[in-house]
């Protein structure tokens, strides 16, 4: 039997709904809330506010938890803000229900500036592979890879200008040129005041003005072709931190961070991470800072074992490495074996073998 159109549906005015029955029993979220512990990071950030004076903070288990949604299902704060009052899994997750009063977008990049120069993330990670330790996860002997990964940075390639040096300049000459800027500067000036009006104020720019402005600024954008960049000769003025980077020979050249970890090959498990400006030595000079931090941080687990790409062939790293008491399992890539002579018996055939 065909149903009848309906030109409006009439919600309920009253709903009863329980959030726990909206997540199903497989999702992710529901498997991340059931084995980290959020509400430890309440004694991390406690000394970072007064106890008696200013406005009450946001919950400091909530951005955690709202820091994770960003990373989990790759939100921009304005997205995870414009999504989270609809979303009964984002909600659950919070601990919040469709009436719980939200906090404000400029909270969370607030409080995430202020926790990173503190440190807060640096405690949150090595608790959460405390636990995977604790929990067995992470066997006390483990086999560990390492590598890096490109990020490109929030910057174009037309940000990049010549780095300017500063004038070589004598002392003599400088103490003459502060001298003569002295003496102008308290000589009597003859210029007189000309009033207000007799200035021709500027017209206000209409819109047609602007857009050719915009078109002038993409016309102006200088053609890179033939031309070579490097770090040592630009810098962009968008990112000075970035660096121009490529991993092969196949790529292009761009602003580019790196960015580390150290992995429990059996588990998955993140056991370090960090960021680095992009250069040819930062995978292994972070690689040895990461093993080293591991070993002072999670002194129950021992890596036997480390597996790497050829870029961390280098006999610097390689001796790093059996220094520790760690057997590189790296790519040694191509090398020129020299070829050996030799003689075999009994007609003394001569024969070449590498």
């Amino acid at each position: 039997m065909h149903s009848p159109k309906q030109n409006h549906i009439q919600p309920s005015m009253f709903q009863y709904i329980d959030m726990e029955d909206l997540v199903p029993g497989h999702h992710i979220l529901r498997r991340v809330k059931d084995v980290i512990d959020f509400p430890a990071v309440h004694d991390w950030v406690k000394p970072l506010y007064s106890e008696k004076t200013g406005r009450p903070s946001t919950n400091a288990e909530l951005v955690v938890r709202l820091v994770v949604l960003e990373y989990l299902f790759n939100h921009s704060e304005r997205e995870l803000f414009e999504t989270l009052p609809m979303h009964a899994g984002y909600l659950w997750f919070c601990g919040l229900d469709f009436e719980s009063s939200l906090p404000d977008r400029t909270t969370l990049v607030k409080t995430r500036a202020l926790w990173r120069r503190h440190g807060i993330f640096d405690d949150i990670m090595m608790h959460v592979v405390n636990q995977c330790i604790a929990s067995g996860l992470v066997r006390p002997d483990i086999h560990a890879g390492v590598d890096g990964t490109q990020v490109r940075a929030n910057a174009s390639i037309h940000s990049l200008e010549e780095i300017e040096l500063a004038p070589v300049q004598t002392i003599e000459g400088y103490l003459e040129d502060k001298k003569q800027r002295d003496e102008a500067s308290l000589a009597p000036s003859d210029n007189t005041d000309s009033d207000d009006d007799d200035q021709n104020p500027q017209p206000p720019k209409s819109k047609n003005n602007h857009q050719s402005d915009q078109l002038q600024e993409n016309a102006s954008h200088e053609d890179f072709h033939g031309k070579t960049f490097s770090n040592q000769t630009h810098r962009s003025t968008t990112d000075p931190d970035a660096r121009l980077y490529k991993k092969s020979k196949g790529q292009e050249a761009y602003p580019r961070f790196l960015v580390h970890d150290l992995i429990d090959v059996e588990s998955g498990i993140i056991l370090k991470t960090d960021a680095s400006v992009a250069s040819g030595t930062a995978e292994r000079e972070i690689s040895q800072q990461q093993l080293n931090a591991v070993r002072f941080q999670h002194p129950q687990i021992h890596i036997r074992t480390l597996s790497g790409d050829k870029a961390y062939g280098t006999p610097a790293y390689l001796a790093y490495l059996f220094s520790r008491g760690i057997m590189p399992l790296i790519d040694y890539g191509q090398q020129n074996v020299p070829l050996v002579t030799c003689y075999l018996p009994p007609n003394d055939k001569k024969c070449t073998i590498k």
